[in-house]
């Protein structure tokens, strides 16, 4: 069935289908041959390949709806093919079928680009990428060079409008950060490869985009804060790190912008070998400077490393594309690397029952909020109204940070306030006044480890190796109720996905306070030997 006359939603979480159909398994082929030389890795690429092309015929069926799907099949093949080029498992004819796939891939891409553009996020830049792409690869057709032109034409003017003054990115997420910096150092490593003129434009927006990831990305470990939409994207793994460590995107895109290494030698290197050619460990280094407080403002983020403490805070101020996630003043808390509050994650796009949309809604973030009173409304899978607005201010004479947001307009006002009191302590602050008497609830996920609740005390306490880690609340107004749970089963509470479709326990702290008026709830964060 041509693809346009299947509806978006008929396959329950389409991505499971269509990541398969991502060819993320010709990366590792590719690395394998590099390895062994074996040229059955070859033959295994093409089988696979030509069993694709046979079940998938141009614009037929469900892996065909999505120009941005089309573009990362067409990226990992292009670098299999690439690679493949001198085996003999690459035939003349087995070459042929690869023209004409790369033929029927850009004029997909070409035809719905409009459409791409119109949304404001990763499927523009990832489909004005994919048809340069198809523009510059060594296959004879009409339509290359205007597909190369329009690819650049329309990625120079989406980066304009979705990359912020301070890297940010419109889709409020560092996972589809990621994927926008591997679209970026992607298609500098074409146009590279093609001889091809690399505009000042794409390397200036790359560069932006490069640092804000960079200044979020522990170096120790390769963890970031799992902030915004996670779909488990990792659309060039040219390495052996985990998912969720972003080393090699950072070492691979100062390699390829700078030509040298900001991190030490070590699995996250493959990358940028791949995509400039060069051994890393014979690139300069150059050790990045660490900032212990951080704020992008016009991305809303905060970050602040005290000790062996690091806070990151989301805090827009105001909103210039989409809201996706209710998580206005959200806070993750990390200790020594490991976190200690987090994100929830997405786990599904397209899911049913009490995990539909649950994880995008302000009560499974780390927030202030009207108990039962989510402060936007979802007005589609994607997309929250209204957008709300804010303010973020750090007092150098007072050296604490400051945020609120107006989401529930005249019902509450609501602040967020950060202070470190010492290395390795945070205390953090939520003011809420209120216009009518009503219930305040303060909500903290936390990392699965055996906490201790100590109600009349007001402590959550849990050991982490050798050392206890401490929350301790305080309230100008008697706490009603502090309770606990983890993986309920009828409900979203106590739930994560650290991965796409994947659920794991976490520990849920809720703190249920009446108010007539103001009131003032302070938590400090602490850890000593236990």
């Amino acid at each position: 069935m041509l693809w346009s006359a299947l509806g978006d939603f008929d396959f329950g979480d389409i991505k499971a289908i269509w990541e398969p159909s991502r060819f993320a398994w010709a990366f590792s082929l590719v690395r394998a041959y590099a390895r062994t030389g074996d040229d059955n890795h070859v033959e295994v690429f093409w089988r696979l390949f030509e069993d694709w092309c046979e079940k998938n015929p141009p614009n037929d069926g469900v892996n065909w709806k999505c120009g941005q799907e089309a573009t990362f099949r067409l990226m990992a093949a292009a670098f299999a093919v690439a690679q493949f080029a001198r085996s003999p498992a690459t035939t003349p004819k087995r070459l042929e079928q690869w023209s004409r796939f790369v033929v029927a891939t850009g004029r997909r891409i070409s035809t719905n680009l409009d459409y791409a553009l119109s949304q404001s996020n990763n499927h523009g830049i990832s489909e004005s990428v994919g048809l340069l792409t198809a523009g510059l690869l060594p296959a004879e057709f009409d339509e290359a060079l205007a597909w190369r032109e329009r690819g650049l034409r329309s990625l120079r003017a989406q980066l304009n409008d979705l990359v912020y003054s301070d890297g940010g990115f419109s889709q409020h997420s560092l996972v589809y950060h990621r994927v926008l910096l591997h679209d970026l150092l992607w298609a500098i490593a074409m146009l590279r490869a093609a001889n091809a003129e690399t505009p000042d434009w794409l390397l200036e927006k790359t560069r932006q985009a490069l640092a804000f990831l960079t200044a979020l990305v522990d170096p120790e470990t390769g963890a970031a804060p799992l902030w915004g939409a996670n779909d488990g994207s990792n659309i060039l793994p040219l390495d052996d790190c985990a998912y969720e460590d972003f080393r090699g995107v950072v070492q691979a895109g100062y390699a390829v912008l700078d030509g040298v290494r900001v991190l030490p030698e070590g699995p996250w290197d493959e990358a940028a070998f791949w995509l400039t050619g060069k051994d890393p460990k014979t690139l300069p280094l150059r050790p990045l400077e660490r900032l212990d407080r951080w704020h992008a403002n016009d991305s809303g983020c905060f970050q602040w490393q005290s000790g062996d403490a690091r806070l990151f805070m989301s805090c827009p101020t105001r909103f210039r594309h989409r809201v996706g996630h209710a998580d206005m003043l959200h806070v993750d808390l990390w200790w020594r690397g490991q976190p200690i509050a987090h994100d929830a994650g997405s786990f599904s796009y397209n899911t049913t029952g009490v995990l539909d949309s649950a994880f995008v809604k302000a009560a499974v973030h780390n927030v202030p909020m009207l108990a039962g009173v989510e402060p936007l409304k979802q007005a589609s899978r994607f997309l929250y109204v209204p957008w709300p607005r804010g303010t973020a201010i750090w007092s150098n004479a007072e050296q604490f940070f400051s945020a609120t947001h107006d989401a529930y307009g005249s019902a509450a006002r609501i602040a967020r306030r950060i202070t470190a009191a010492e290395k390795g302590v945070f205390v953090v602050t939520d003011a809420l006044e209120l216009a009518e008497p009503g219930v305040v609830r303060i909500h903290w996920l936390l990392a699965n480890l055996p906490w201790k609740l100590d109600q009349d005390a007001g402590t959550l306490t849990a050991r982490v190796g050798e050392e206890q880690i401490t929350l301790h609340w305080k309230s100008s107004t008697k706490v009603r109720s502090a309770n606990l749970a983890s993986a309920e089963a009828d409900s979203p509470r106590g739930w994560w996905s650290r991965h796409y479709l994947a659920l794991e326990p976490a520990m849920s702290l809720e703190l249920l306070i009446d108010v007539s008026g103001q009131v003032e709830v302070s938590i400090r964060f602490t850890a000593s030997r236990a």
